[in-house]
């Protein structure tokens, strides 16, 4: 699993920067049957050039064979943009792995399940 902190126009400190990899490197017990992971997180200021404003945006993309999650999250503080946004890909990352579990478990996808189905309702002879 590889990790790519990436900032534009914000300033972190290395505990910050350590935090965040930290933080990410969690999903990799979902993530662990993956090979190639690239997860990439964006810290972004969009203030724009005056700095007038306090928007500060994160966004998060996982990229895998089976994964292509992007998320991105907008407040006025970058590290609660980021927990906010690293919730919404612990959830969705989650969801998947539940997904795949259960395929595995059933032995396929929608044509099992159908004839699973009517196998139950078969009248015996």
């Amino acid at each position: 699993m590889q990790i790519n902190v990436v900032t534009k126009d914000v300033i972190i400190t290395a505990r910050q920067k350590s935090d965040i990899e930290k933080k990410i490197s969690r999903l990799k017990k979902y993530l662990k049957h993956e090979s190639p992971v690239n997860i990439e997180v964006h810290l972004i200021d969009d203030s724009g050039p005056n700095k007038t404003g306090v928007t500060q945006s994160v966004k998060i993309d996982v990229v895998s064979e089976h994964y292509n999650i992007h998320i991105e999250e907008k407040k006025n503080n970058i590290m609660k943009a980021f927990a906010n946004a690293l919730r919404s890909v612990d959830r969705q990352v989650r969801d998947q792995h539940k997904k795949e579990i259960q395929k595995a478990q059933t032995g396929g996808g929608r044509f099992d399940k159908v004839f699973g189905i009517l196998g139950k309702f078969r009248r015996k002879k």
